[in-house]
């Protein structure tokens, strides 16, 4: 049994694994987790909604703690929202969309609740240690972010969104609305020996395109949208484009890597490791990958001088999630080409990550606390 006379609960819902419940005496203490595995959701919302609050009694009963003894909890998801704390989208738990989590959890559980996209709680998981104003990158399926300031705030985080592209901060959904210039990619491909025209082929038969091209933001038929390269889908498709027909990278990786190569979620890993082993098609991929990221960093940055207040030039830039992981193979190119465009930035990897936590589950420790009403 706990000595803490409070507690809060920090919640990561994920669309993979499932929802990781972490119990929290304060941010930085975790007392105890527990996982409702995604099989665990149910069908519907309101089953959902059942099984976590379970699940969360479940949890604290284990630790000593009744539910009247917590502060506040807060809710890492995927999607986009509404002010009102809704879903305004959740593409893979449908279930979810058009919901109130935020509103619904309070009113069963009677403890203030808080609820953001988990990319922004990841950022505010960085500066819960850093207390300073960052960027917080993360490259999985797409490539999300947040821009947090020194007092821990979320700038222009996407709320509301009514579809129009126009409206996304740079900074807070980079992969879908940063756009990058067919022209830049092709002549940059080019430099690289490889074609633009082959990975555009690659990437629109991976995404199931209709209409077999790639466009950009707000459907620009003259650029493409920065995740379809800058993901972790995205440096596979990079690294097939760069070696077309040749098999010669199959001799470093055993027969079931080489067959892995088709799926992104693996993949990453076995060019890490060809990358590790000099061969030339992986850190071709990398550095091509990172000259892409620069390019796409220096749109950032433009947008965010016009920012009122600006940004700090050597604003610390923090990676999470496992795609990111590839950033001593990435980073150095970005790094040389941030420094050839002025960008005075630097790329870390995540300090969460480095302390072997989950930045999604303490970044929402993190969101409760801010959420808590004063004792």
């Amino acid at each position: 049994m706990s000595n803490a006379k409070h507690c809060c609960i920090g919640i990561d819902i994920g669309a993979g694994l499932g929802a990781k419940i972490g119990l929290f005496a304060h941010a930085h203490h975790q007392l105890g987790e527990c996982l409702l595995h995604r099989e665990e959701f149910g069908e519907t919302y309101d089953q959902l909604v059942t099984n976590l609050i379970a699940r969360l009694h479940h949890l604290l009963k284990e630790h000593g703690f009744r539910m009247k003894q917590v502060s506040a909890i807060g809710i890492a998801s995927p999607g986009l929202f509404r002010s009102d704390g809704s879903y305004l989208l959740v593409a893979n738990l449908p279930q979810l969309t058009g919901h109130n989590l935020k509103e619904r959890l309070a009113q069963e559980t009677g403890v203030p609740v808080a609820i953001d996209n988990d990319a922004n709680v990841g950022g505010l998981a960085e500066w819960s240690v850093l207390k300073m104003g960052l960027l917080y990158w993360v490259f999985g399926g797409g490539w999300g972010g947040a821009w947090i300031d020194k007092s821990g705030t979320v700038k222009f985080p996407a709320v509301d969104w009514d579809g129009d592209d126009r409206k996304l901060h740079y900074t807070n959904e980079p992969g879908y609305a940063i756009p990058l210039s067919r022209l830049m990619l092709k002549t940059l491909f080019y430099q690289y020996g490889t074609s633009f025209e082959r990975f555009e082929q690659i990437a629109v038969e991976d995404m199931k395109l209709p209409g077999g091209r790639l466009t950009g933001p707000g459907g620009d038929p003259d650029s493409i949208r920065a995740e379809v390269i800058l993901s972790g889908p995205g440096r596979c498709r990079l690294f097939r484009a760069v070696v077309g027909n040749d098999d010669f990278y199959h001799r470093f990786l055993d027969i079931h890597e080489t067959r892995q190569m088709m799926d992104p979620s693996i993949a990453g890993a076995h060019i890490s490791k060809l990358s590790t082993m000099r061969v030339e098609s992986a850190i071709t991929t990398d550095r091509l990958f990172g000259h892409c990221l620069a390019h796409a960093t220096l749109i950032m940055f433009k947008q965010m001088r016009q920012a009122p207040g600006g940004v700090a030039e050597a604003l610390p830039i923090c990676l999470g999630g496992k795609p990111s992981y590839a950033l001593p193979y990435f980073g150095p190119t970005a790094q040389r080409q941030f420094g050839s465009m002025g960008i005075l930035s630097y790329m870390r990897p995540s300090v969460i990550d480095e302390r072997g936590l989950n930045a999604n589950l303490l970044g929402a420790a993190v969101l409760a606390e801010k959420t808590a009403a004063p004792s």
